[in-house]
């Protein structure tokens, strides 16, 4: 139910009768002129177990000092009615958990004199209660949102709690309880406030159930803004905040949160109001406004603020001396377990990148270096890394277009923008194996970009294909193909001819039987054609469905654009056989 008030007429008797006096009032005691007081109530819907304040108000003068009481029916309690003036008073009411539902007549007494607001209040079953109730402007708290009969839902249900106060994030961590992570900004009204829990086009309300204390904690940060890349010393300057020495941290967070793309490098602590520090803005730092979050102490003292719109990132012009170039040229191929067909897709793709400055997650292992060939064993598959918090590097337009150019044919790589972030890849659209030939090195050739400030370039000898074409000859690695784990499995193909200028290997995919977890059986066979996985290796995995795949691979030289100061691209290319099948 919507918080409207609900208005009735009161007629002030102003006449000097007796009390006893039951035949009416006088009309020439009373002023003609003068209008009959309309009375309201808000808020008039409650839930269960609530308690709340009920404000009355009326047009003209009438609510009198000791002499104004709120009825609301059984199971609401009226605990007391504070008279502020004629116009204005408050009411403090509890509704009883077991208090009938539904809608019931206010009754409001004014010296003896009763008034009835028919179906002027109603109560619910849903209510909720937050704790704690109140924050100071300019304040960041955590409050835990208790809900009765609620069914909120993670994702479906959030929290509003009116203008200049940011739910910086929300979990519902059962039916009926949630926690909020709030900032008040400081500028933020001061006084109670109504908080509304909405569920879909469903909303309860608890009104008047914040408090914003007029009393503010904020800071002031210089600069207000900075370049892409810059390195950049800042002041803070507090104001009724006590920044504590050594337990002081400074994020800075866009729409979806805390951005790592701004790094603190120094912060030093002078006293309580007053923070110097040194940060580094990425290259690639996402441009616009950012919150400044600043916390500071421990267990009851540790506090949190936010300066809203504190700082904003400026667009830096690329820098074309640091760009890198990634390229792709692949052949993908899957037998169809239904029918045996070969099912192939050719994957061209190139782009030109500013690697991320200062440099941001961990880069990957080194690799073991060149194996053996006729080397088989059996691993468990590396788990995959922790998501690292970094901006997406910004990439460069080298034109409309940009193109392999062989021997025998020329592949067309043509631009594409990626809406989400706005990075720039250039893929072959519709490529067959007739745009890829083997043992080819191709050239890479752009006109360039003026809007980019990218020139034309012309790379020689920047992307190898595979030596050769394979294809698996037996068995039959389709109509779930299934194989004993106690017995060995020879396999054989179209011998690809690669060593010792590439990489020929297979795997099969699945379940490792020793702890439960993915692992596979892998081999990096003699390029003869002919190879068997052993009884011994296949025991060590799962009986249940597994993937089996053959792949030959060929790196080639180092290179870099003749303007850039990378010089350390290097491209791959390769042409991979995926199956299905089955050991038990």
């Amino acid at each position: 139910m919507s918080r409207f008030p609900v208005y009735v007429a009161l007629a002030l008797v102003l006449s000097a009768c007796n009390k006893d006096d039951t035949s009416g009032v006088d009309s020439d005691t009373v002023d003609p002129e003068q209008e009959p007081a309309r009375l309201a109530m808000t808020p008039n819907v409650a839930g269960q177990g609530q308690r709340l304040e009920v404000h009355l108000d009326a047009t003209r003068s009438a609510y009198e000092f000791g002499e104004t009481a709120l009825d609301l029916g059984p199971g609401v309690v009226v605990e007391q009615v504070v008279v502020e003036d004629g116009y204005n008073a408050v009411a403090t009411v509890v509704v009883d958990p077991d208090a009938d539902l539904g809608t019931r007549d206010a009754t409001i007494t004014i010296a003896g004199h009763e008034t009835v607001l028919a179906d002027a209040f109603e109560v619910i079953a849903q209510s909720f209660l937050i704790e704690p109730n109140s924050g100071l402007m300019g304040e960041t708290i955590e409050v835990a949102i208790v809900g009765t009969d609620t069914q909120w839902e993670q994702g479906f249900t959030w929290p509003g709690f009116g203008d200049d106060v940011d739910i910086l994030d929300f979990q519902v961590l059962s039916e009926t309880l949630g926690s909020a992570r709030i900032a008040i900004h400081p500028d933020a009204r001061p006084g109670p406030r109504d908080v509304a829990m909405q569920e879909g086009e469903h909303v309860v309300t608890l009104y008047d159930g914040f408090q914003v204390d007029r009393q503010v904690i904020t800071a002031f940060f210089e600069p207000p803004t900075g370049f892409q890349g810059d390195t950049i010393d800042f002041e803070i300057h507090g104001l009724d905040t006590d920044f504590a020495e050594g337990n002081t941290t400074v994020e800075f967070w866009d729409d979806a949160g805390a951005n790592a793309d701004i790094a603190i490098q120094s912060l030093t602590w002078l006293d309580g109001q007053e923070l110097y520090g040194r940060m580094r803005l990425s290259n690639a730092a996402r441009l616009g406004m950012r919150d400044i979050v600043i916390s500071y102490g421990t267990g009851d003292t540790a506090e949190t603020i936010l300066v809203p719109d504190g700082f904003e990132v400026l667009d830096a012009p690329p820098d074309l001396s640091n760009v890198a170039v990634g390229l792709r040229f692949d052949v993908e191929r899957a037998i169809d377990n239904t029918n045996g067909d070969l099912l192939e897709n050719v994957i061209g793709m190139a782009y030109f990148i500013i690697p991320l400055s200062p440099p941001c997650g961990s880069p990957p292992p080194p690799g073991d270096g060149p194996q053996p060939y006729d080397q088989n064993g059996v691993w468990p598959v590396p788990p995959p890394a922790e998501p690292e918090d970094c901006p997406n590097p910004e990439t460069v337009s080298a034109g409309p277009q940009v193109w392999f150019v062989g021997p025998e044919n020329t592949v067309t790589l043509d631009k594409d923008v990626i809406p989400a972030t706005g990075q720039i890849i250039y893929w072959g659209n519709d490529l067959t194996l007739a745009d890829y030939h083997f043992n080819t090195m191709y050239d890479l050739e752009a006109p360039g970009d003026v809007e980019s400030g990218m020139p034309p370039f012309y790379l020689v000898d920047v992307q190898p294909t595979v030596p050769a074409d394979y294809y698996l000859t037996a068995p039959d690695f389709w109509n779930d193909l299934t194989i004993s784990r106690g017995e060995d499995f020879p396999y054989s193909w179209t011998p690809a001819q690669t060593y010792p200028d590439a990489i020929f290997g297979t795997s099969i995919n699945g379940i490792l039987a020793s702890n439960g977890e993915p692992g596979f059986a892998g081999s990096l066979p003699w390029d003869d054609g002919e190879h068997v996985y052993t009884a011994a290796e296949l025991s060590q995995l799962e009986a249940s469905p597994v993937s089996f795949s053959a792949y030959s691979y060929i790196e080639g030289p180092y290179f870099g654009l003749p303007f850039s100061s990378i010089q350390t691209c290097k491209s791959d290319s390769t042409l991979s056989t995926g199956a299905q099948l089955i050991l038990e």
